[in-house]
C-alpha cells in the first residue's frame, strides 16, 4: 500500500512538471502569429515575393559571362577563321592551302558583358514585383490575424470548459444532496422509493455531465496548444477574459490585409496590361566581349581581341500574339478589380454582421444572468420546502434541471459575447494590432 502511494505521488509530480505554464491571451496570440505553420507559410511567401523584387531589379545590371569553347575543323572557312583569330595566318600563292587546309583547333576563352539600354519589360517587371511583394505582405498580415483569432477562440473554449467544469461539480454536489434527502425521507417512511430512484438518476446524469465537461476541457487545452503552433502539447489559460476587455471598433475602420492584398493584385494586373501594350516598343542593348584564342591549351593567351556591339530590335509582326496578350491582360485586370470590389463589400457586411451579433450576444447574456438568478432562488426555495415536506421531489428535480440549464446558458452566452466582440476586431482587421504592441505585430 505504501509503495502504491509513493508511485502515485511520483506520477502526479511528473504530470505537474509536464504541464506547460499557463498563458495569457497576449502570449497565446503572439505564439499563434509567430509559430503556427499557417502564418509562417504566409510570411515565407512574403519573403519570396520580396526576393522577387531584387531579382527583377537585377535586370538593370549588366550580365558578365565567361565561356570556354573548342572549335576543331578542316573546313576551309573555319580553318581560315581560326588562323585569323590566332593571328598566325600565312599567305600562300597556292589556292590548295586554302581549299584543302589541314584540320585545326582553337580554344576560345571569351568574357562577355551584356547590358540592357532600353527594355520596358524590365521597368514593368520591377513595378509588378514590388506590387506583388506588398500584396504578399498584406496576405501574410491577414493570415496572422486568422491564426490569432483562432487562438482567441481556443482560449475562450478553455475558459468556457473551465467554467462549465465548476458548475458541473456544483450541480453534482446538489444532485447528491437531493439524493441524500430523498433517501432519508424514504427511511423515515415519509418518502417514496420511486423518489429516491429518480434522485439517483439525477445524480448519474450529473456525473455523466461532469465527465463530459472534463473531456471538453482536456480537448480545449490541446486545441489551444495546437492553435498556438505547439505540437503534441496542452496549454492552460492564465486567467478568464471579460467582455469589458473588448470595445467596439468604429464603423469606418477597415484595415484588413486581405483587402489590401486584393487591391494591390488589381494594381499588378493593371501594370501587366500596361506591360502588354509596351511590348510594341523597340528594345536596345549593348554587348561587349574580349576573347583569347589558343590552338593548344585551355584558357590560352596566344592571341586576343575585343568586340563592342550596340543594337536595337523592333518586332513589327508576331502573328497577333501581342494583341491577344493585351486582351488577356485587360480581362485579367477587370477580374482582379471585380474581386476587390466583391471582397470589400463582403468585408463591410461582415463587420456590420459582427456588430449585430455582438449586440445580440450582449442581450442574451443579460437574459441568461437574470434567468440564473431566478433559477438559483427557485431551487433554494424548493429545496427548503422539500426538506420541510411541503413539496414533492418532482418539483425539486425540475427546478434543479432548470438551474443546470441556466448555468450552461450563462457560461455559453458570456463566451459567445466575448467571441462576438473579438470578431468585430477580426473582421475589421485590427485584432492583432489592438492586442500586441506595434513591434510585436510583425514577428
Amino acid at each position: 500500500m505504501f509503495s502504491r502511494l509513493i508511485f502515485t505521488a511520483i506520477f502526479l509530480a511528473c504530470s505537474s512538471l509536464a504541464t506547460a505554464a499557463p498563458v495569457d491571451l497576449r502570449q497565446a496570440v503572439r505564439e499563434a502569429v509567430s509559430a503556427r505553420p499557417m502564418s509562417q507559410a504566409a510570411r515565407f511567401d512574403a519573403e519570396a515575393a520580396k526576393a522577387a523584387v531584387g531579382q527583377a531589379r537585377s535586370r538593370y545590371l549588366p550580365r558578365l559571362t565567361l565561356t570556354e569553347n573548342l572549335l576543331w575543323t578542316d573546313e576551309p572557312g573555319g580553318s581560315l577563321f581560326i588562323s585569323l583569330n590566332q593571328e598566325d595566318l600565312v599567305l600562300s600563292q597556292d589556292a590548295d592551302a586554302y581549299n584543302f587546309p589541314p584540320s585545326r583547333r582553337d580554344f576560345e576563352t571569351r568574357l562577355t558583358l551584356d547590358q540592357a539600354l532600353y527594355d520596358p519589360d524590365i521597368s514593368y517587371g520591377l513595378r509588378r514585383a514590388q506590387t506583388g511583394a506588398a500584396a504578399a505582405e498584406g496576405g501574410a498580415r491577414r493570415s496572422g490575424e486568422s491564426a490569432a483569432f483562432a487562438a482567441f477562440g481556443a482560449y475562450l473554449d478553455v475558459q468556457r470548459a473551465q467554467t462549465a467544469q465548476g458548475w458541473a461539480e456544483s450541480s453534482s454536489r446538489q444532485a447528491a444532496e437531493i439524493y441524500r434527502l430523498a433517501g432519508e425521507r424514504q427511511r423515515a417512511g415519509v418518502g417514496l422509493k420511486a423518489d429516491t430512484l429518480r434522485a439517483g438518476v439525477q445524480v448519474a446524469e450529473a456525473e455523466r455531465r461532469q465527465v463530459a465537461v472534463e473531456n471538453d476541457l482536456a480537448i480545449a487545452r490541446r486545441a489551444l496548444a495546437l492553435a498556438m503552433g505547439r505540437e503534441g502539447e496542452t496549454a492552460d489559460i492564465a486567467g478568464p477574459l471579460t467582455p469589458e476587455q473588448f470595445a467596439d471598433v468604429p464603423v469606418e475602420t477597415l484595415q484588413r490585409g486581405d483587402l489590401q492584398a486584393l487591391s494591390l493584385q488589381a494594381r499588378e494586373a493593371e501594370l501587366a496590361r500596361e506591360q502588354s501594350r509596351a511590348a510594341w516598343l523597340p528594345k536596345a542593348g549593348l554587348s561587349a566581349s574580349y576573347a583569347l584564342h589558343d590552338g593548344e591549351v585551355l584558357f590560352g593567351t596566344e592571341a586576343g581581341g575585343w568586340t563592342v556591339r550596340v543594337g536595337l530590335s523592333w518586332e513589327l509582326f508576331d502573328g497577333f500574339s501581342r494583341t491577344h496578350g493585351t486582351a488577356r491582360a485587360t480581362a485579367a485586370q477587370r477580374a482582379a478589380e471585380a474581386r476587390r470590389v466583391e471582397a470589400t463589400r463582403q468585408a463591410r457586411f461582415e463587420v456590420e454582421q459582427a456588430r449585430l451579433r455582438a449586440a445580440e450576444a450582449r442581450r442574451s447574456r443579460e437574459v441568461a444572468l437574470q434567468g440564473l438568478a431566478q433559477a438559483e432562488e427557485s431551487q433554494r426555495l424548493l429545496l427548503q420546502r422539500y426538506e420541510a415536506g411541503l413539496s414533492d421531489l418532482a418539483e425539486l428535480l425540475s427546478a434543479q434541471s432548470a438551474l443546470d440549464r441556466a448555468r450552461f446558458d450563462t457560461v455559453n452566452t458570456e463566451a459567445m459575447l466575448i467571441l462576438a466582440l473579438g470578431n468585430i476586431r477580426y473582421q475589421s482587421g485590427t485584432f492583432v494590432k489592438t492586442l500586441l504592441q506595434p513591434e510585436e505585430n510583425n514577428p
